[in-house]
């Protein structure tokens, strides 16, 4: 647990610290912070001319929900830095395992994005006149933190693609994104698309956690919520597996042909 522990604490300081040579505390926040408040707000209104208010709420929470995921998903960036850079050797190599170094890589994103999914939450139903219904709001802040938790697997998963791929991180991470957006239940119900589509779609993070924070919401059973929690959970769990698998992949023949230490 210890090492684990360590490999945590120095991600998240290796993360700020490169976070920290592009942004400084006001930049962030007057510019990439206020950049996905603008994004939220710009769908919220969206809803609200093609709708009525409650297609502005549902729009609403769902992009302050997803901000949790777009942040979380930028860890196809910070893994592929790594063969552009040239050390992802050194990740292979870890005396702990490659494993947790390569889960690891993108932590400090997760800790932006449950900060911008945060002040998202408090700041701009007020301001845009949709009413929450506080204190029973305060309980789907558990459940984004699950998201935001899921999504980081989704995203450590599809870095699998960028980190084979020379020059194709931000295509991948746009479209996984971009996913998620139109197919998420997002902006507009899964049900909504052809059935292969919304059958699709379950295996996406996102899906079921923000069902559970609209169910949460609207007053919805605490059995239907927890179903909802459980299944999200699963699919987080099935995308890590599928990072975990990627990456042993792509080690074992890394080590072999000596691919690790291509840096495109």
């Amino acid at each position: 647990m210890k090492p684990l522990l360590r490999i945590v604490r120095e991600s998240l300081i290796l993360g700020f610290a490169e976070m920290g040579a592009v942004y400084t505390w006001r930049t962030w926040t007057f510019g990439w912070l206020m950049r996905l408040l603008c994004q939220a707000t710009f769908y919220a209104l969206l809803g609200r001319y093609v709708g009525d208010e409650a297609t502005m709420r549902y729009v609403l929470v769902g992009n302050i929900v997803v901000l949790a995921c777009m942040e979380s998903t930028i860890v196809v960036i910070s893994l592929a830095g790594e063969r552009r850079m040239g050390t992802l050797p050194l990740l292979a190599i870890a005396p702990s395992g490659h494993l947790p170094v390569y889960l690891g890589r993108g932590l400090q994103w997760t800790v932006t994005g449950m900060t911008s999914s945060l002040v998202a939450w408090i700041a701009l139903p007020p301001m845009l006149g949709v009413p929450l219904p506080w204190p029973r709001a305060a309980y789907a802040v558990p459940v984004v933190l699950l998201i935001l938790v899921s999504s980081y697997g989704y995203g450590c998963a599809l870095a699998g693609i960028a980190l084979r791929m020379r020059g194709v991180e931000w295509l991948v991470l746009n479209v996984a994104y971009g996913i998620v957006m139109t197919f998420g239940g997002v902006n507009v119900p899964v049900e909504v698309w052809p059935a292969p589509l919304e059958y699709a779609a379950q295996a996406l993070p996102v899906v079921h956690g923000l069902d559970a924070v609209r169910g949460i919401l609207d007053g919805a059973s605490p059995g239907r919520v927890m179903r909802l929690l459980g299944t999200e959970a699963v699919v987080g769990a099935c995308w890590y597996a599928v990072a975990a698998l990627s990456m042993d992949r792509l080690v074992s023949v890394g080590r072999r042909d000596g691919s690790l230490d291509y840096a495109g």
